[in-house]
């Protein structure tokens, strides 16, 4: 949820509105309309009804308030009204306590699944007109559509290229398309090896061989039973243009395939550098990647063994915003985890151990064990540092 502070101190506009008090039995009706068009909102973003606070954003509480609802009501209502298609919104309402008052908060989570209206009349009590099948509310700015009048055509086409991803850029919409698992077809046909997206065969991605010569074992890959890498290229093809191109690590011998991750570092930098592999959870990459993870098949998906080895050193960041926020942090800390992270002779003879069964003496002796032992506790470090962080908020 955004920072609550800075909602209500921000005037009202398409991601929030308050209320001074919940709605009463009889204003149903305009329950209705409120959240139908905070969900026919053009933009990607959850939006905000603000219980407990007046229009001059002072907070007034609704602690005493009879007419609150919570989760649960708010979704069985919404079932037992006729929406078209079964497309329900997503409601959460969240309490918090501010200034010796509770303030109830209606989250309306967005959805691509616009627009949203009722598939006929339905008529509410205490209401003096029903509202229409097929009647579109939109949020516009600060101002909903007039109860008595349906959104213009010109907001109807905005709302049907959001639902259909033609409001994002190319990359946007590959996420888009990335995130619709089910409908993405691993094939291997002759001496091509390509994802394509059976709704849209515009959109497909193609392995191709990595002739440059790379790492052959990295911190990620320690933990898996074969910690041997090899690499090829991905390229994100649509129609005849590369929108992008990725690394591809088949690991485990050969077994699964995952994105390469990247490379981070804490600051300051320096000769004794302190690194870190990373993944951005809004990114594009981690969409590809979310895709190996959820496709059936034996070349591509890890197992659950495979998959929770993978990640034990793989940090994911939120956003980027998160990952500099962290990055700064972890600054003044450098000199503790260095301490903490650096790998005893015992380790690095373990792992020693483990490698040399996918590599002869020579190999082995061109991999510095000390550094790559020492990122993956690194990134151990930082997940651990995430987790609790996040659970602490």
């Amino acid at each position: 949820m955004k920072d609550l502070y800075k909602l209500i101190s921000t005037p009202e506009d398409e991601y929030h509105d308050f209320k001074v008090q919940w709605y009463s039995p009889t204003d149903r009706a305009e329950m209705v309309r409120d959240i139908f068009s905070f969900i026919n909102t053009t933009h990607h973003e959850d939006c905000y009804l603000i219980f407990g606070v007046d229009d001059n954003r002072e907070i007034v509480g609704v602690e005493n308030d009879e007419n609150r609802l919570n989760t649960q009501k708010i979704t069985d209502f919404l079932h037992a009204i006729p929406i078209a298609n079964s497309r329900i919104p997503r409601v959460i309402i969240e309490s918090i306590h501010l200034n010796n008052h509770v303030i109830d908060i209606m989250i309306i989570k967005d959805t691509v699944d616009v627009p949203v209206y009722l598939s006929k009349d339905k008529n509410f009590k205490g209401s003096k007109r029903p509202i229409h099948g097929g009647q579109i509310f939109v949020r516009e700015n600060d101002t909903n559509t007039p109860k008595n009048e349906s959104a213009s055509d010109y907001l109807v086409e905005r709302l049907w290229k959001k639902r259909f991803g033609l409001d994002l850029s190319i990359k946007e919409r590959y996420i888009f398309k990335l995130n619709d698992v089910e409908n993405w077809e691993y094939i291997e046909n002759g001496n091509e090896t390509f994802f394509l997206y059976d709704i849209d065969p515009d959109y497909a991605m193609f392995l191709e061989d990595d002739d440059i010569e790379r790492n052959k074992v990295e911190s990620y890959s320690l933990n898996q039973i074969r910690p041997r890498l090899y690499w090829q290229k991905l390229l994100l093809k649509f129609r005849n243009r590369i929108v992008a191109e990725f690394l591809v690590i088949l690991l485990d011998g050969a077994r699964f395939m995952s994105l390469a991750p990247n490379l981070g570092a804490i600051p300051p930098v320096t000769p004794d550098l302190l690194t870190f592999q990373y993944f951005i959870a809004d990114s594009l990459e981690f969409a590809v990647e979310n895709l190996f993870l959820s496709l059936k098949h034996n070349a591509i998906g890890p197992d659950q063994f495979q998959q929770s080895n993978l990640f034990k050193r793989i940090v994911i960041f939120k956003n980027k915003t998160e990952r500099d926020r962290v990055q700064s942090v972890l600054t003044s800390k450098k000199k503790i985890i260095k301490e903490k992270c650096f790998p005893s002779q015992d380790e690095i003879d373990h792992y020693h151990g483990l490698l040399s069964v996918d590599f002869k003496d020579k190999e082995l002796n061109s991999i510095n064990l000390k550094n790559i032992c020492q990122e993956a506790k690194v990134s151990e470090y930082i997940i651990n540092y995430l987790n609790e962080r996040r659970h602490n908020l």
